[in-house]
């Protein structure tokens, strides 16, 4: 069970997802021994928390991109009022 998880993973990897679903078909086709089924729920749990890390990884990295671009619009907005006070300030000079 350890090889055809290594293989899995493998595919995973190379982004053989189709290749992937094949080979978790076949295995569900076939019995499993009770300690392929423990393993099997092995694999499941490790699955379940890399996707999950990976999905949080994704997140925050969206979440810090957003953010840079919160900080960018920010400065950009505070320029632009400056510019409009300094332009009421020499347009009521002027006159």
């Amino acid at each position: 069970m350890t090889d055809i998880l290594t293989q899995f993973e493998g595919l995973l990897k190379a982004g053989k997802i189709e290749e992937a679903k094949a080979m978790l078909g076949k295995l569900a086709e076939r019995e499993l021994t009770p300690d392929e089924e423990a393993e099997a729920k092995v694999l499941q749990t490790r699955l379940s928390i890399k996707l999950t890390n990976a999905i949080n990884k994704a997140y925050l990295e969206t979440l810090d991109e957003s953010i840079e671009k919160l900080k960018s619009l920010n400065r950009i907005g505070r320029a632009f009022d400056e510019k409009v006070k300094l332009a009421e300030a020499r347009s009521a000079l002027a006159q």
